[in-house]
């Protein structure tokens, strides 16, 4: 026992060293040291989507449209213009856009990226699927594509500030047989406002502003570049933090805002938005594929206790949509925390006396998802249902959401709207032809769902897409491939030295480094 406390002292040491280290090197320059709590493991725009990897994105490649705050601008567009049934869409590119080794982003480059997200056909993808194919994206001349979608689409812009442009010529260097994406999973190709430094998965992610960027700055200076530290300890990044180690902390724990809003110097942002907590059950799992049992697990779940056992800011759930969402649906039947409902659903399985085990499955160290995984713990001990608690490397976790065969019986997964739209909530996660992505990791299909969803994207008229996505949710929240826990409220701890930074509920635990710069950090 001696020798793994002193084993684990030692480690503690060695990563404070290191730290130090990178905050010495840092004050050489204006590097915003920034603590992260997930890694960045895929930099592929084609097949790597989440919080982190999305903020690695938008600072290496640039997009037609991009967010700041809750607004959408065009970034590589200059004009636009969109026929009256929403299904050609014809851009003019901005002139002076440059890829980091001095090549044009021009029209082909756009169709490229296009076609090469299309045919890998990764979590991004959904974006556009049933809505392109492969003479979709054509470049009329340098500076101008066209989108000729095979079905009308409202919110095709809304789709645009994930389409990160590549560099041909990079990705053909390194195509292999898989069209590039081991090498672009750590090497970016882009044009973005910052470059690729040190790249060292589970510990730290380099981003270099390039001086000259095609697109300006924004704020009255820039960052010369961002350190993103791994830091999975909330206790970690609090300390870091008001020590001046690190400028920004994005996985602070709840108990800990207090104490450092209270701190001169430092503030803690707290905003509400649609970063979603799910438990996705298995439906083709031996247990999880029957409905009575998934009723069973959802009614052992304590709903009530969640707001005071977690560390943030919670709003439970009402079904399958925030009620602060577009789409969202009042009235659904959904479960509420009662043993005696679900003892009577469990009645009705194959298993009415349990008796099984089920894994529950949520990212190493990090105690938002272990919480909720222990309360169902104890609920379904009431119905001698045993629950393995089984903490993941987030990379894992993606990997085991790839079929249903990997699939964990329970795994809690956080979801994020990629724009304001049902189609950007629900599609991604309930549709059959979205297996694969961690975001369907249920592995739910019905039929009719899938139906209503893919009919619902393609409409125009607004109304009538509403009345299909509350239809498709009354027959999810029916089916029950989920447990609808909480919105999380976002909080993100800085020293007050950092400006420019501005909430957006499309991106709420992250920043837009471009934007920012540093004035009198330590």
């Amino acid at each position: 026992m001696k020798k793994i406390k002193v084993r684990f002292l030692r480690s503690c040491a060695l990563l404070g060293l290191a730290l130090l280290a990178l905050t010495a090197w840092a004050q050489d320059g204006n590097i915003l040291l920034y603590g992260g709590n997930q890694d960045i493991d895929n930099i592929d725009p084609a097949t790597g989507e989440n919080y982190s990897i999305n903020a690695a994105l938008r600072s290496l490649y640039d997009a037609l449209f991009i967010y700041r705050g809750n607004d959408i601008e065009p970034h590589l567009v200059d004009t636009w213009e969109v026929n009256d049934d929403a299904t050609v869409w014809t851009f003019k590119l901005k002139g002076n856009a440059v890829f980091h080794d001095g090549s044009p982003v021009n029209a082909e480059a756009v169709v490229y990226s296009f076609n090469r997200l299309r045919e890998i056909n990764g979590p991004p993808a959904y974006r556009w699927a049933t809505i392109s194919d492969e003479n979709t994206a054509k470049a009329l001349d340098d500076l101008t594509v066209q989108f000729s979608l095979t079905e009308p689409f409202a919110p095709f812009i809304g789709t645009l500030p994930q389409l990160f442009v590549v560099n041909p010529a990079i990705v053909e260097a390194n195509k292999a047989d898989d069209y590039g994406q081991a090498y672009l999973k750590e090497h970016e190709a882009g044009s973005g406002p910052f470059t690729q430094g040190r790249w060292e998965i589970g510990n730290v992610y380099e981003f270099v502003a390039v001086p000259d960027y095609w697109a300006g700055w924004k704020g009255e200076s820039h960052l010369d570049g961002v350190l993103w530290i791994i830091q999975r300890d909330a206790a970690t990044m609090k300390n870091s933090l008001l020590a001046g180690e690190t400028q920004v902390a994005d996985g602070i724990s709840g108990s800990d805002i207090e104490a450092i809003d209270a701190t001169e110097g430092f503030s803690v942002e707290q905003n509400v938005g649609f970063f979603t907590n799910t438990l996705k059950m298995n439906t083709q799992g031996e247990y999880t594929s029957d409905i009575n049992v998934r009723k069973a697990i959802a009614y052992a779940m304590n709903y009530d206790a969640l707001p005071e056992a977690q560390d943030v800011g919670i709003t439970i759930l009402p079904g399958p949509t925030p009620a602060n969402f577009i789409g969202y649906v009042e009235g659904l039947d959904v479960p509420t925390y009662d043993i005696e409902k679900a003892k009577e659903y469990l009645a009705k399985s194959a298993w009415p006396e349990g008796g099984f085990s089920l894994d529950y499955v949520y990212v190493t160290d990090f105690p938002r998802e272990e919480v909720p995984g222990l309360l169902l713990l104890e609920g379904l001990a009431e119905l001698n249902i045993t629950l393995n608690m089984t903490p993941m490397l987030w990379p894992d976790m993606v990997a085991s959401c790839a079929t249903p065969e990997t699939g964990p019986d329970i795994i809690n997964i956080y979801t994020l709207p990629a724009y304001l739209d049902p189609d950007a909530h629900l599609y991604n996660q309930y549709n059959s032809a979205q297996w694969g992505s961690f975001n369907s990791c249920s592995f739910y299909k019905n039929e009719q769902v899938d139906s209503l969803l893919n009919e619902a994207r393609v409409l125009g008229d607004m109304d009538k897409r509403l009345e299909l996505y509350a239809e498709a949710q009354t027959q999810i929240a029916a089916d029950q491939p989920a447990v609808w826990m909480y919105t999380e409220d976002s909080s993100l701890a800085l020293n007050q030295c950092v400006k420019g930074y501005t909430y957006s509920a499309m991106y709420p635990i992250t920043m837009l480094f471009q934007d920012l710069w540093m004035d009198g950090c330590p």
